[in-house]
């Protein structure tokens, strides 16, 4: 099971191979920390394309709204604020936290469609059908709890 560690950037000098190890056969990844303050991450390829996959479908998407907004009526964009504000305040949080808590389901949705990805990507290589998903969910809901 991948295990996210923290590393102090000293150690990760002293021990690279090893980290390197973990990371590519293991599939850890490391926060690599100065001071106690984060300074890097080294995580294996696949989790980094996947994260360059999600950035480059955040910044369309980012993109696709400010091309929206580019031909939005000023007066539309002020009632969808005001609309916002009327939520914000029936939730009793400010505007920014609602916009927070939208961000997070969004990044929340975000790692499930990577997770439904890796899932595919994983059922193609191993030739899987859906029925065979079933069938192993069902026989590890079987197996006893402490086998």
């Amino acid at each position: 099971m991948a295990v996210l560690k923290k590393i102090s950037a000293m150690k990760a000098r002293q021990n690279l191979g090893q980290l390197l190890n973990e990371v590519s056969i293991r599939g850890d990844s490391f926060i690599i920390e100065r001071a106690g303050k984060p300074l890097a991450a080294l995580v294996d390829m696949e989790r980094f394309q996947l994260l360059q996959e999600d950035q480059s479908f955040a910044l369309q998407a980012l993109k696709k709204v400010w091309e929206n907004m580019a031909g939005a009526d000023p007066q539309e964009i002020q009632e969808a604020i005001v609309e916002a504000e009327k939520i914000a305040k029936g939730k009793n949080c400010t505007r920014s936290e609602l916009m927070r808590e939208a961000l997070r389901r969004y990044i929340a949705e975000m790692e499930l469609r990577r997770l439904q990805r890796y899932g595919l990507k994983k059922a193609k290589e191993l030739s899987l059908k859906e029925e065979d998903v079933q069938r192993f969910i069902d026989e590890y809901r079987a197996e006893p709890a402490d086998a």
